[in-house]
Parts: C-alpha cells; structure tokens; sequence
C-alpha cells in the first residue's frame, strides 16, 4: 500500500525515501545491527553494494597482477621442479582472482566490464597508487 501526501504524490520516509524502501534501509541496519549476514541477493542500498563491488574486483585484479612476477620466474627456474613450483603459485593467484571476480558478479558485477576496466588502466588494482 503506498501511501500519499495532502498533493496527492506518493509520500517519502525519512530524508525523502520512499517508504517502502525506508524498511528496507531500516532492515539492513537491523540485520548489520545483530551481526548477521547481508546475502548478495539480499537489499542493500545502492553506495554499499557499489563499495563491496569495487572493493573486491580491487582484491581480484590483485590477485591476477600478482600472478605476472611469478611468471616472469617460470622461464628463469634452474630445474623443472621449480619451474611447477612457480607453476602452481601463478595457478593458485588465477584462482583467487576467478573466485573474486565470480564473487562480484553475485553482487551484479560484469566480469568483462571489471577486467577490461583492469586492463584499460580505468581501475587501479591497489590504493597505493
């Protein structure tokens, strides 16, 4: 049921939200409030769910630039046992990188969008910079 001003307009909740997403808003902080789990599909406001996002994919193009010094070694091992080594470290951080960007996508992410963003120089993979 939406209800309406003295004008007839929908009325708005506190600081101009619209009611039905003022409970919403008041949900999501009960719930952080209690400590328990915000899911992916779950509401939350717009400013949160685009800090997780960016947040992640930052952690995920770390991961996958972490992946070419390792790389670099790979040719220069000086035996075949450590060249798997580096192998399975360079595997190991494309992992990682997988899981986050898959991780982001939960939260309505594009996975192109996000490492053509990496690769393009739009988003920088660590703060340091």
């Amino acid at each position: 049921m939406t209800t309406t001003d003295s004008a007839g307009a929908p009325s708005r909740g506190t600081e101009g939200i619209p009611p039905a997403e003022d409970a919403l808003r008041e949900h999501f902080e009960a719930t952080i409030a209690r400590d328990q789990r915000i899911e992916p599909r779950d509401w939350m406001p717009e400013g949160y769910r685009g800090t997780l996002v960016r947040q992640i994919a930052q952690h995920a193009h770390s991961e996958i630039i972490g992946m070419q010094p390792e790389g670099e070694w790979i040719t220069r091992a000086p035996s075949l046992r450590r060249k798997a080594i580096l192998f399975a470290k360079v595997q190991d951080e494309a992992g990682h990188g997988l899981y986050l960007y898959s991780a982001a996508e939960t939260l309505g992410a594009d996975r192109g969008d996000l490492t053509a963003r990496l690769i393009e120089g739009r988003q920088k993979y660590s703060s340091i910079f």
